[in-house]
């Protein structure tokens, strides 16, 4: 059976990387991208080699409310989620000891509160034996340091979090959860000067994702598929 993938973060890196892995796989690919008076070409370029296999979405994960609204819109059967957007909007704290205002929760909401609301939609559609993953391209998952000023830590540890509660209330349905960091990429198909590239990381995740049990549900993997934790 023909999967279906839904794939957030769609537009460039790694998200563009898998869009076209799974095209070549024969999947039907949902690409969601943000709003913008055009779609981005690499996107439209790619649905009109497949225009039965794929559909473009435009979505505003930054904004919790269109999130959540996502569901409304989605009417295909789904089989694997992979939540791939990152955000750093701001680093720090204020003199007075408090996290920089709204940019550092808008930092939150896209790093770890938009692929939990992303996850809810997708579920409503989701076929058991669903498989959902989340690229964390933020560090070591063992090293969380929630003392640590910088934004991403505390992202970090809020992504995390939310997917392995997330695994663990969703292995009785059937439905399988990971963690996973997509390697030092280069901005390139090839990876130019980067240990990596956009094209091997996203066939490594491809794999891992092919790989995921329900036994293996909540942990971290790297791209190559060693598991961290």
């Amino acid at each position: 059976m023909t999967p279906t993938v839904l794939i957030t973060g769609a537009s460039r890196g790694i998200g563009l990387e898998l869009v076209r892995q799974y095209l070549m796989r024969d999947a039907r690919v949902l690409a969601v991208h943000r709003p913008a008076p055009a779609p981005p070409p690499a996107l439209v370029a790619l649905q009109a080699g497949h225009p039965d296999r794929m559909r473009l979405i435009a979505l505003d994960i930054a904004a919790a409310s269109s999130v959540v609204n996502l569901a409304s819109r989605l009417s295909e059967r789904i089989d694997i989620l992979i939540n791939n957007t990152g955000l750093l909007m701001a680093n720090g704290f204020t003199p007075g000891g408090n996290p920089v205002g709204g940019r550092y929760r808008a930092t939150l909401q896209v790093n770890a509160t938009a692929p939990l609301f992303v996850a809810r939609a997708a579920l409503s559609n989701m076929t058991r034996g669903g498989k959902i993953a989340t690229i964390l391209p933020i560090g070591d998952v063992t090293s969380l340091d929630l003392l640590d000023p910088d934004s991403r830590q505390v992202a970090k540890a809020a992504v995390v979090k939310v997917m392995q509660s997330l695994a663990s209330d969703l292995r009785p349905a059937g439905v399988a959860v990971a963690l996973i960091h997509p390697g030092a990429v280069g901005p390139s198909s090839d990876g130019g000067d980067a240990p990596l590239s956009l094209i091997d990381s996203a066939r490594g995740i491809v794999d891992v994702i092919d790989g995921l049990t329900l036994e293996t549900s909540g942990r971290f993997f790297g791209y190559d598929g060693t598991i961290d934790g």
